[in-house]
């Protein structure tokens, strides 16, 4: 493989991007213990400093550039991983890329809506605006907009998760089987179980569940590039030959 060290150091990037994206979705997902969910409406958004969701904003646009260095490498691996003439290959490989581009531009716009939303909702609740009408006002202004930005969110999701479970079944990763696991499809259905405990620290944890697969995930594609044959030493050994 070319430039395998490059790619390596690529992905190291791009897992310390995604600790970084996950500190910042915990400052702006976690709401800690009584938290009354109404819809997308979080009561403890009105307890919540402003501070954390200026951080998070700024941790965000670090850490998901720091993780497009890597994904764009992963694709790269996934590229190199098909057969040649394997259409189904090709196509995962395709796939696992609207994937990994999408999750990077719509990481960001779903953080960006959610804290516009927690803000407008923290700036009526300083006014004489009973609750429901609180409510009523910030749902009616982003509602349209969640929507559709949390489908590509979790369009990019599933398409990651699948091509990569197709490619460490298939073999083409050098990983084990129980790597397959290790995506964020899963970890999000595992996120969605810890909230059903209705334990807020769990609840809290389950907010980056998603980016703890897309961590897990790295940490695999690295294992195989590790694998890999250094196309540099194997040009040097076939000249000493």
């Amino acid at each position: 493989m070319r430039n395998k060290r490059q790619i390596i150091k690529n992905m190291i990037c791009g897992m310390i991007g995604i600790c970084i994206c996950m500190i910042a979705t915990w400052l702006s997902f976690a709401y800690g213990k009584g938290n009354v969910t109404n819809g997308y409406i979080q009561s403890n958004w009105a307890k919540m400093s402003f501070l954390r969701f200026e951080v998070s904003l700024i941790l965000s646009s670090i850490g998901i550039t720091l993780y497009y260095m890597g994904i764009n490498d992963y694709i790269r691996v996934f590229k190199l991983s098909r057969r040649k003439r394997g259409a189904r290959d090709k196509s995962m490989a395709k796939f696992f890329e609207i994937g990994a581009i999408a999750g990077v531009v719509s990481y960001l716009f779903v953080q960006l809506g959610y804290i516009m939303m927690a803000l407008v909702y923290k700036l009526l609740y300083t006014t004489s605006l009973m609750d429901a009408d609180i409510i009523s006002t910030t749902e009616g202004m982003f509602y349209y907009i969640a929507i559709p930005l949390l489908a590509f969110y979790y369009i990019s999701i599933v398409a990651i998760s699948i091509s990569y479970m197709y490619f460490v079944y298939i073999g083409r990763l050098k990983v084990s089987k129980i790597c397959i696991l290790f995506n964020p499809l899963v970890c999000l259905g595992v996120g969605e179980l810890l909230k059903l405990t209705k334990i807020y620290y769990l609840v809290d944890f389950a907010s980056a569940s998603v980016l703890f697969g897309m961590l897990l995930m790295m940490a695999a594609g690295m294992v195989h590039v590790s694998k890999m044959p250094d196309e540099r030493r194997s040009r040097r050994r076939r000249a000493d030959e």
